[in-house]
């Protein structure tokens, strides 16, 4: 086994060992302060988060489908807003449990898990352009990373240009 894939490998099960942690621990110190209103925005972030992972992943599907090619860049559905929806679902997760928890044992095992995603992100953006080449970074030019609001903005601004045209 290649030296980058065993560091893969422990990257991944670091990631998931501390993502079982954030949840047990937010079991077991749910609602630790006791806050109500920042306990319910953390159940809304956490459907988000949910809706997020399951929309970009029937968006990747269709992607894949409508092109047979097994290599494809998905530019449709979730990710003409954003290139990383599934980060970004998982983020509001892991933002969503440390809300719901109100405990800084949550804090900071949340605040690792992001920093680990984001160096996916960056890593996963790494292989894309060496996969699609200029495609992609043209991809990147059109789509911000996580930020949805600015997708929306960048997607309305364009559909506005194109109707003029």
């Amino acid at each position: 086994m290649r030296r980058k894939s065993v560091g893969h490998l422990i990257g991944h099960i670091a990631y998931i060992a501390l993502y079982g942690i954030l949840i047990i621990s937010t079991i077991f110190l749910y609602n630790s302060a006791d806050l109500a209103k920042l306990l319910y925005a953390g159940w809304i972030s956490l459907a988000f988060g949910i809706i997020f992972l399951l929309w970009s992943s029937k968006s990747r599907k269709k992607g894949h489908v409508e092109d047979t090619s097994k290599e494809a860049l998905v530019e449709s559905g979730l990710y003409a807003f954003v290139r990383h929806p599934e980060f970004l679902g998982h983020m509001l997760i892991i933002f969503a449990l440390i809300i719901i928890s109100q405990h800084w044992i949550s804090l900071v095992v949340g605040a690792v898990l992001i920093v680990l995603l984001c160096l996916a992100m960056i890593e996963e953006e790494k292989r894309n352009l060496k996969k699609f080449g200029r495609a992609y970074r043209d991809y990147m030019e059109r789509v911000p990373r996580i930020n949805l609001i600015a997708g929306i903005i960048k997607q309305v601004r364009s559909k506005r240009k194109r109707s003029k045209i």
